[in-house]
C-alpha cells in the first residue's frame, strides 16, 4: 500500500542516512539552498550552498513546506535560487512567496486518485520574514488567512493538510491560543494539522475525529555554530547549539490510500535517522495561566542547568528573571 509521509524540520549541513522506508514524502525545508544574498538582520542565519537532499533521502520529496522563520535568511536572491532548485527537480512547494501568488498556497497533489491540498503559514512569534505585495516571504498565520484558504481548498480537494510554524522553542506543550486556532481550522474543514518550529515533539490530539500534531519535532537538524545578528553590514556575533536528545526525536506522519492518518516516532542517532519508540506528550494546557506556570518552571530549570554547567555569580537582572520569569 502506498503512503504519503510527513516529516519535521530539515536542515542539512552534510549527507545523512534515512532508514524510514519512505515512499512519497514532504518536509519542512528550514533553510534556503543558497547563502548568496543579503542576510536577514538580527537572527541566526541558516543556509547552505550545496543541497544534500538527494544524498540524504535517496530521492526528492514530492513537496516542501517553506512557511518558516529561516527560508528568507539570505533574502530574495537566496529564496529565488531555492525556488529554481525546487522547480528544476520537480519538487512542489507551498507556504512562502508573495501576495500575488498567495504565498504558493495551496499546493495540490494527486495521491491515489485523490487531491491532497497543502497549506503553510508562520506565526508572527517566530520572527519570520513575511511576504507582501512585492516581496517574497512566509505566509502570515492569521485565523482569517488560514480559514479563507481552507474554504477555497474544499471545492477542489479531498483532504486538506495545514502546516503551521508556531509555538515556543524547546517547549513540549502547545499554547492554549494555538490549541484554539488548530481546533478552529479543523472546524473550518482542515483534515490534518501539522506543527513545526519548537524543535521538540509536542502534544498530539484527535479533535472531532481529525488529528492535530502541535509539533512533530526536528527531522534532521544538526549541531550548529553560525554567524548571527547581522546589522546590515557585518555579523555581530556567533550562535551555537549542541542538540539535546529531545531535539533529535521526531514524529513521522503517514497518510494511506484510504486517507487514514497514523504515525511512528523516530530518532536521529548520530548520522542515521531511524524508527525508535519515543514518548509523545499528552497534556494540553487549558488556560494561559496553566501554560505560563509551566513555562516559568521550565525557564527556571533551564537557568539552573546553565548555572551548573557554567557556575558564576548571577547578575541582578538574572536574579530578577529567576525570581519572576514571565511569558
Amino acid at each position: 500500500m502506498s503512503k504519503l509521509d510527513f516529516l519535521g524540520d530539515v536542515y542539512l549541513d552534510k549527507p545523512y542516512m534515512v532508514d524510514l522506508n519512505l515512499n512519497e514524502f514532504i518536509f519542512n525545508l528550514e533553510f534556503p539552498l543558497s547563502t548568496s544574498g543579503i542576510p536577514a538582520k538580527n537572527k541566526i542565519n541558516l543556509g547552505m550552498d550545496i543541497s544534500y537532499i538527494l544524498e540524504t533521502f535517496k530521492k526528492f520529496p514530492v513537496a516542501v513546506n517553506l512557511a518558516n522563520n529561516h527560508i528568507m535568511d539570505f533574502g530574495e536572491e537566496a529564496f529565488k535560487t531555492t525556488i529554481e532548485y525546487l522547480e528544476n527537480n520537480n519538487i512542489q512547494y507551498f507556504g512562502a512567496g508573495n501576495k500575488s501568488n498567495n504565498y504558493n498556497n495551496p499546493c495540490i497533489l494527486n495521491f491515489n486518485q485523490k487531491n491532497i491540498a497543502f497549506l503553510g503559514y508562520s506565526c508572527p512569534t517566530t520572527s519570520a520574514v513575511f511576504g507582501n505585495d512585492v516581496s517574497n516571504g512566509s505566509a502570515l498565520l492569521t485565523d482569517e488567512n488560514v480559514i479563507n484558504d481552507i474554504i477555497l481548498c474544499k471545492e477542489k480537494s479531498d483532504f486538506i493538510v495545514v502546516n503551521l510554524h508556531w509555538g515556543d522553542e524547546e517547549i513540549i506543550y502547545p499554547k492554549p491560543s494555538d490549541i484554539d486556532k488548530a481546533r478552529k481550522f479543523i472546524d473550518a474543514g482542515a483534515d490534518l494539522i501539522i506543527g513545526h518550529h519548537a524543535h521538540v515533539i509536542q502534544s498530539h490530539e484527535i479533535y472531532k475525529g481529525k488529528p492535530i500534531y502541535y509539533g512533530i519535532g526536528n527531522c534532521i537538524f544538526p549541531d550548529f555554530d553560525l554567524p548571527s545578528n547581522f546589522d546590515g553590514e557585518v555579523f555581530q556575533s556567533r550562535s551555537s547549539k549542541i542538540q539535546a536528545k529531545h531535539n533529535k526525536q521526531t514524529i513521522v506522519i503517514h497518510l494511506d490510500e484510504e486517507l487514514k492518518v497514523t504515525h511512528k516516532t523516530a530518532f536521529l542517532d548520530g548520522i542515521k535517522l531511524k524508527y525508535s519508540k519515543v514518548k509523545i506528550p499528552k497534556w494540553l494546557p487549558k488556560t494561559a495561566n496553566q501554560y505560563s506556570n509551566y513555562y516559568k518552571l521550565w525557564a527556571k530549570s533551564r537557568m539552573i542547568k546553565g548555572f551548573i554547567q557554567n557556575p558564576r555569580i548571577p547578575s541582578f537582572s538574572q536574579m530578577k528573571l529567576f525570581l519572576g520569569v514571565s511569558k
